[in-house]
């Protein structure tokens, strides 16, 4: 509809200086996200999981039309005077308002108002549809639609509930309430179960709500209403049907696209499955409830692509209507999701039925290997190729917003898109409601800290709560992490290494795969080199192997220790006229490690991928590198020098070395790792009178429990040839069993005790932070609302979290001589930074730039960003 609104409105678009252009009826917006409920509880598996909280099989469908019109008066808060006051450009801030708080406030007995609403939505009807507490949480998780949970005692203005000639709220309440009633007849019949009240099936609702009030609010899908239309619903549902349809929220269209699932041969070019994939996809399909899988087997193995597989068999039995793969960086996550975009390219030859395949990393745009933009008109609006318009206008939808990520048929991001859906925080629900209906899997599930493994024991509880299938992954994962997921017991240490790897377990039983998951096993050398402070001493080490026609990968615990690494390696290259032997990315010598802009950092991977990858060139080569490389990168190495690290890190970094059969220089056909370690034995004396430790190169601080690195460190005296995988079980025990790290405190006395003190008392500090952060899934809806927008940021997915970005009035050309305008801050780094900071006094030195932020002067160059007045300890 045209100008200025002449009844209650529910969207609502204004011209420049804030007048109305067009308007939609707030019924018939409510009639749009009804039926987007309707179609969800339809043609989606979030029916079954919500069945499943609710200890039913299924939702019969006197439930659904229930759920539905409860659905529709999501928006019921829109009929206050002062919310419609928004369409006025006159009306000043004083007379406007809001619409939830404003809701809750009626229904939480708000006088002689509270007594109008519940004769308007025909309370006596509604409350026949179960119990009183459960029909009272469920319309407050509807109203609540807006991102959060509100607080039940909040204060509103009484006068907006009052009438005008115009506009009476309750007859609006009226009028919706009886459309309803039309649109889902059979809610208001006798018969049916009584709706749930499980604070679980509250919780899931309310992201549903959330989810379908997003659908039905896309004007693309539901224009506003135009003159001459009839009965919205209509409409409403067919919108609603065909945009999950195109979308592909409904995945029936690519169930039915091919009469089964395709070979693994191929999806995956022509291969055939290696035993950790063949053995994962004979794993029986489960019946009936949920299912938790846990792969451990050594890097290289396929474990991405066994999982994909894993996913495609549920999904075509229908367990499943999509997957989200997480991962523990931004660099991982683009890599793998090439890798999975393309495969499901093979696995479903049919682009018009091909489920979307998402990047769910914030800052980029890409679906379907096809890079979307930002309209410089309009921060909402995304813009795809010509060619693509169409066809993305339903297939990036949820790539559009990060909040959306979730909703997705399939998406590849990072781990704190999953842990979002735990905390409380913004669409926390939105998140949790749309994973439920995902295969979720968590590769380098080992990477997690106290904080994260808290808040994914959380998020993987809630999945299998609601029927849900996940897949965890690692290489090095210890007895004490994997038990904790499957609510075992922890085994003795004697017990524990004697458990098989590589290996799949189950929640109930387990499945042992014998010999190697990538048929193939390498025996390492590991030297110790007490050198780790000495980067010329280091940087000789490395050129003199790439001298001799080595690769080799040189991997520091920090960005410092990396540059430092960088530069005495550059300084001995030119003393002795080898700079051709220095990785460059675009021409440049530089390092890999994550202070980029994300342009840089892309160019970054594919040239190292390029020097060290399968496909590598002949010639030595040296790279000096942060955890950036040590995982998703297909790196083959035949040389690898490594900062002394945890044992599973240790393990990981090795998987970068003779990866790949091939014939290598004849002094390096032997798989050699050299671990930098102090000159000083004593590991003790890094730790403080407090407990905590720091001794530089990312000892206390990247890595803060000294037991685990003295734990390592033995392990590397002991046993100086590792075979690996077959003694990964042995080394990852060894290094992180609680057993024996009692044993080396008992061993080592004081000041041991006191770091295993601190250690367990910030372990037990950070998981407790972790459960305030999180919103129980035990307790009732309305009993846990949400801190404000304003707090969000303090709620954060990892500890310490809160990276600042600086963005630049202009793009500049950076390193490479590749434009750039934003880079990212670490936490400590702009821990001083105001909500508005902008960067200063930038200077610009031929591709380097020099700038002011937070009160502190950096530089940025191929070097990378790192502060210009101080020294820095940290990783990536």
């Amino acid at each position: 509809m045209d100008g200025t609104p002449t009844s209650f409105w529910g969207k609502l678009t204004l011209d420049a200086e804030g007048f109305p252009l067009r308007w939609h009826p707030l019924v018939d917006h409510c009639a749009d996200v009804a039926a987007s409920m309707e179609a969800l509880l339809h043609q989606t598996v979030v029916r079954k999981r919500l069945a499943f909280l609710a200890g039913q099989e299924d939702l019969d469908e006197f439930q659904i039309a229930r759920l539905c019109v409860l659905a529709a008066l999501h928006d019921l808060g829109k009929f206050n005077l002062g919310f419609q006051a928004k369409a006025n450009p006159h009306a000043s801030a004083a007379e406007k308002a809001g619409h939830v708080a404003e809701a809750v406030a009626l229904l939480n007995g708000y006088g002689e108002a509270s007594a109008r609403f519940a004769e308007a939505i025909r309370i006596e009807d509604v409350a026949r549809w179960g119990s009183e507490e459960a029909v009272y949480e469920l319309l407050h998780a509807s109203i609540c639609h807006h991102g959060r949970p509100v607080a039940t005692e909040r204060n509103v203005l009484r006068w907006v509930w009052r009438s005008t000639d115009s506009l009476n709220p309750f007859e609006g309440m009226r009028e919706l309430t009886e459309r309803a009633r039309n649109w889902f007849p059979l809610a208001y019949e006798d018969g049916g179960l009584p709706l749930p009240s499980e604070p679980a099936f509250v919780h899931a609702f309310s992201g549903l709500v959330m989810l379908a009030d997003w659908i039905g609010s896309d004007e693309r899908s539901f224009r506003y209403r135009q003159p001459g239309d009839g009965e919205r619903i209509d409409f409403a549902r067919e919108a609603a049907r065909s945009f999950l349809r195109r979308s592909g929220i409904d995945a029936h269209p690519s169930r039915t696209s091919q009469p089964e699932p395709p070979d693994f041969s191929k999806v995956f070019d022509g291969h055939s499955p290696r035993p950790a994939q063949a053995v994962l996809a004979s794993v029986p399909l489960p019946e009936t409830g949920p299912s938790l899988t846990i792969l451990e087997a050594e890097t290289g193995a396929g474990k991405t692509e066994a999982a994909l597989f894993r996913f495609l068999l549920l999904y075509f039995a229908g367990l499943v209507d999509g997957m989200y793969f997480a991962l523990p960086t931004r660099t991982a996550a683009t890599q793998i999701y090439r890798r999975i975009e393309h495969a499901v390219r093979r696995a479903f030859p049919d682009p018009s039925s091909r489920p979307p395949v998402l990047l769910a990393v914030p800052g980029y745009l890409d679906v379907d290997g096809v890079e979307g933009r930002r309209s410089v008109l309009s921060r909402f609006e995304v813009l795809w190729n010509d060619d693509d318009a169409e066809r993305f206008r339903f297939r990036g939808w949820a790539a559009e917003n990060t909040k959306r990520y979730l909703a997705a048929p399939i998406a590849v991001g990072t781990i704190d898109q999953i842990l979002l859906s735990s905390l409380r925080v913004s669409h926390a629900h939105l998140r949790a409601t749309s994973l439920l209906r995902h295969f979720l899997v968590v590769d380098e599930v080992h990477a997690s800290d106290a904080y994260m493994s808290k808040l994914l024991d959380v998020v993987v509880r809630r999945h299998l709560q609601a029927g849900g299938h996940a897949l965890l992954m690692s290489a090095t994962l210890g007895a004490s992490s994997r038990t904790q997921f499957l609510g075992q017991e922890l085994p003795r240490f004697d017990e524990a290494v004697r458990i098989p790897f590589p290996a799949i377990f189950h929640k109930e039983r387990k499945v042992e795969i014998l010999g190697t998951s990538s048929g193939r096993s390498k025996r390492v050398r590991v030297d110790v080199e007490p050198s780790i402070g000495d980067t010329r001493s280091i940087a000789g080490i490395a050129i003199d192997a790439a001298r001799r026609g080595a690769k080799v990968l040189v991997l520091r615990n920090t960005v410092r220790d990396c540059i430092a690494t960088q530069e005495a390696l550059e300084s001995l290259a030119r003393e002795q006229g080898l700079e051709s032997l220095l990785f460059t990315c675009e021409g440049s010598a530089s390092p890999h490690h994550s202070r980029y802009a994300r342009e840089h950092r892309e160019a970054l991977d594919r040239a190292v991928e390029a020097s060290f990858g399968k496909d590598r060139p002949e010639g030595g080569r040296v790279a000096v590198a942060t955890q950036t490389v040590q995982q998703s990168l297909d790196l083959d190495a035949d040389l690898l020098l490594t900062d002394l690290c945890p044992i599973d890190v240790l393990l990981q970094r090795i998987g970068r070395l003779h990866r790949h059969e091939r014939e290598r220089p004849p002094e390096f056909s032997e798989a050699r790792t050299i671990v930098l370690v102090p000159s000083d034995r004593d590991f003790g004396r890094l730790i403080r009178k407090d407990g905590s430790a720091f001794g530089g190169h990312g000892f206390g601080t990247v890595y803060p429990d000294l037991r685990i690195l003295e734990a390592t460190w033995r392990c590397l005296e002991e046993k100086p040839a590792w075979t690996v995988p077959d003694d990964n079980r042995f080394l990852v025990e060894c290094a992180t069993h609680p057993e024996k790290l009692a044993a080396i405190v008992s061993e080592l006395g004081e000041p041991w005790a006191r770091h295993a003190t601190k250690m367990e008392g910030t372990s037990a500090a950070v998981r407790s932070l972790a459960s305030v952060n999180t919103y129980s899934w035990e307790r009732h809806y309305s009993d846990q609302p949400f801190p404000t927008h304003l707090d969000d940021e303090k709620i954060s997915t990892r500890l310490g979290a809160g990276d600042r970005r600086v963005l630049f009035p202009e793009s500049l050309i950076g390193p490479f001589s590749i434009p750039f305008r934003e880079l990212t801050l670490p936490a400590h780094m702009g821990s001083g930074a105001s909500d508005d900071e902008s960067p200063s006094d930038i200077l610009l030195q031929g591709e380097a730039v020099r700038f002011r932020f937070a009160g502190r002067t950096f530089v940025y160059d191929r070097l990378g960003l790192r502060p210009f007045d101080s020294e820095d300890d940290h990783g990536d």
